[in-house]
């Protein structure tokens, strides 16, 4: 079952990041911040550096969009 995964962490410019994602292990949920930071600002992995990886609960998480995933009870695809 996927969790929420708060993910924190810096680039090389200087930017500072906390993002929120659903992943079903830690990997995953880093390899889908470094796509999203990376796409976003034209970065690559060597330019991202990931400081922590945690486990948030529902009720913690900060990110409307997580919240909403994790309230689906299931997925129906026709």
């Amino acid at each position: 079952m996927p969790r929420i995964y708060r993910v924190v962490g810096e680039t090389a410019t200087g930017m500072r990041f906390r993002v929120e994602v659903t992943a079903e292990k830690p990997y995953d949920a880093v390899e889908k911040v470094y796509s999203l930071i990376g796409s976003r600002h034209k970065l690559s992995r060597v330019q991202i550096k990931i400081r922590e990886v945690a486990v948030v609960s529902p009720e913690e998480a900060r990110s409307d969009a997580a919240k909403l995933l994790m309230a689906v009870d299931r997925v129906v695809r026709y």
